[in-house]
């Protein structure tokens, strides 16, 4: 009675690992490689969220995108600073760096969400300095 429980055994687990190693009876698709693309963004900077926020400054640049992800460079400007910004996307997440145009301060890290829809972005970007700040615009 144990060698036939020990036989099955092995014949069992023999058989789960051909199964397993047998390629699948559907065709495999092949997903399409996405083309690099580039483009450039322009956006507005608030406090707030809403159609009644107070816009605190822009950001504009250039971005290089790829299945979802991809880099960002650009610059920001408000009423009394400019600087710029660069950093990385993916999915929903954005992170980099931003620093003033004159260098009178380090850059300074951020990271946040992301939403983009039909040529048009907008999400929140957080630091361990200042505000939360909203941002909303269009990509090309």
């Amino acid at each position: 009675m144990k060698k036939i429980a020990i036989i099955s055994l092995c014949l069992l687990l023999l058989g789960v690992s051909i199964a397993a190693a047998a390629p699948g009876m559907r065709p495999q698709l092949l997903q399409p490689i996405e083309v690099a693309t580039t483009g450039t963004f322009f956006a507005n900077v608030s406090v707030q969220r809403g159609p009644n926020a107070t816009i605190v400054g822009t950001i504009a640049g250039n971005y290089t995108a790829q299945n979802n992800r991809g880099r960002f460079n650009g610059t920001w400007t408000t009423v009394n600073h400019t600087g710029t910004l660069q950093g990385r996307f993916g999915r929903l997440h954005v992170m980099g760096r931003i620093s003033m145009v004159n260098g009178t301060q380090r850059p300074l890290p951020f990271i946040g969400f992301l939403v983009m829809r039909n040529g048009v972005f907008g999400g929140r970007a957080m630091s361990y300095i200042g505000p939360a700040l909203y941002f909303k615009g269009t990509y090309t």
